[in-house]
Order: structure tokens, then C-alpha cells, then sequence
């Protein structure tokens, strides 16, 4: 399950820094080679960026975040792995410090689903990108759900959860938009996938239900229900009773589509 943007720093980072370039960034590593210099945008904790930084070798990788929390941990995290030839900044994907065509790659994982404007970010990745540079991006959709045991209360939660998002900017959607999105930014050779992100072991649907627990005990999702009439205060005590009884059922499974998409930038501006 995908963290929405605006979540707790503590949860995120423990959820995040389980990622791995080898799952995550499965789709894109063919496309890297050794001495590519690259770019992680949205970066996190850092712990997909230090993989890559560990495909490119000698190259080098520059991780970037809005978030200053996210880049301090990132850089403890390259510092504790050794990893020697990555390095962190802040700076909003949207205005990216760096000058025209000087990355061999781009990825940005989990990213373009909380731009409120993905056209903008996806153009200043092309910018930054050399003749022919490679872009991978990949994000959640939670159009579409597999639950067993379903339940009606699971489902609302979702949907109050992207009411949540797309409030905040967001785009619950993004996923299956991507391969369009690169088209549209001007991307060539354009290609895209999915994989399924699931929970179908007892720590797995443990860690789903505390997620969306997450979600539903944020204030701010509280106020805005009540606001705009998206559920009242006991539909949403009852959508977390509803997650732990499904948690803790012999045979609870999950499933949620995580999409993928990669172009290369055009030989001319």
C-alpha cells in the first residue's frame, strides 16, 4: 500500500526504507549501465536510491526530496550502507537545480501520484535529461482492489482515502495514466507495466491494516469528512473495525497495482 502524501515522517520512513531497487526498480535496471550519472526524484529515505547508486558504479546518483526529514535520513542511511558515490538535496522536482541535459537517468518512484500538476514535473525531468536519457517512473492505482474477505466498509475507506489525496493535489489514479503521461511530456519508445503489491501472510495483512488505520485516524481526513459530508465520525470508527476484522481472518488477502512506464528523452529539445 502506497503512504499518501501529507502522512506521518516516522511511518513513512519505516515503510519506505523496506523498498528495494531489485523489486522496485526491477522494470527500469536493464536500462542502466555502469558510469551512467542518474537522478532519483522523490527520493525518500534513500534506500532505492543507494541500489541504483550501486547498479551505476562508478557513475553517480543524486537523490532529491522536498522534504528536508527525508533527505537527513537518506544521507544516514547512504552513510550506514557505505555507499560513497551518492548525494542528497532538497528541491521541489518541479524546479530542479540542476542545468539542462546532464543526467543519463531518471526514476521517480512513488512520486508523480502526489504532483498536482504531473505535465510540469515530467517536463523538467526531460530538461535535465541528456539526448536519449532514460526515464522510469512508477506509481500506485488505487482504482482497483483485490480484498478477500470483502466488505463494504473496506471499500469506502478507499475511496475516502483518494478523496483525501486528490484534496491534497494527489491523483489515487496516476498509475495506469503514466504511459500517456510520457507521451505527453514529449517521451519517446514509450513502454509501460504493472505489478501487484500484495498482502496474503499474517504480517503482511497486519502491516494493511495499520496503514489504512493510519489513514483513517488522521485528523485532517477527520475534519474534511465532516466538512464535506464524505463519512461521519462512526462510519469511520466502523471502516477500522472493519480492517481489523479483515486482518484477522485465516484467509485475508489483498492485492493492489503498482504501474511502470519508461521513454527515453527526444535527440533535440
Amino acid at each position: 500500500m502506497s503512504a499518501v502524501e501529507g502522512s506521518g515522517h516516522a511511518g513513512d520512513t519505516g515503510r519506505f526504507r523496506q523498498r528495494d531497487a531489485d523489486v522496485e526498480a526491477a522494470f527500469f535496471l536493464p536500462f542502466l549501465q555502469p558510469g551512467m550519472t542518474l537522478l532519483d526524484a522523490g527520493c525518500g529515505p534513500g534506500s532505492i536510491t543507494c541500489g541504483l547508486a550501486e547498479r551505476v558504479a562508478p557513475g553517480h546518483v543524486t537523490g532529491v526530496d522536498a522534504d528536508p526529514a527525508r533527505i537527513e535520513t537518506a544521507s544516514s542511511y547512504a552513510s550506514d550502507a557505505g555507499t560513497g558515490n551518492v548525494a542528497f538535496l532538497v528541491a521541489d522536482v518541479n524546479d530542479l537545480p540542476f542545468d539542462d541535459a546532464v543526467f543519463d537517468a531518471v526514476f521517480a518512484n512513488g512520486l508523480i501520484e502526489h504532483l498536482p500538476d504531473p505535465h510540469k514535473g515530467l517536463a523538467e525531468m526531460k530538461r535535465i535529461l541528456k539526448p536519449e536519457g532514460v526515464i522510469g517512473v512508477r506509481s500506485p492505482d488505487w482504482g482497483s482492489a483485490l480484498l478477500q474477505p470483502d466488505a463494504e466498509p473496506l471499500r469506502h475507506s478507499i475511496s475516502l482515502r483518494n478523496r483525501l489525496q486528490r484534496h491534497r493535489g494527489g491523483h489515487p489514479e496516476a498509475g495506469r495514466r503514466l504511459r500517456g503521461l510520457l507521451i505527453e511530456a514529449g517521451f519517446l519508445g514509450v513502454s509501460a507495466g504493472a505489478s501487484a503489491e500484495s498482502h496474503g501472510a499474517d504480517d503482511e495483512t497486519a502491516e494493511g491494516a495499520r496503514y489504512m488505520h493510519s489513514i483513517l485516524d488522521d485528523p485532517e481526513l477527520a475534519r474534511l469528512a465532516r466538512e464535506h459530508g464524505w463519512a461521519s465520525v462512526d462510519e469511520i470508527e466502523e471502516m477500522r473495525l472493519a480492517w481489523t476484522a479483515w486482518a484477522a481472518q485465516p484467509g485475508a488477502f489483498a492485492a493492489f497495482f503498482w504501474c511502470h512506464a519508461t521513454g527515453r528523452a527526444p535527440t533535440t529539445p
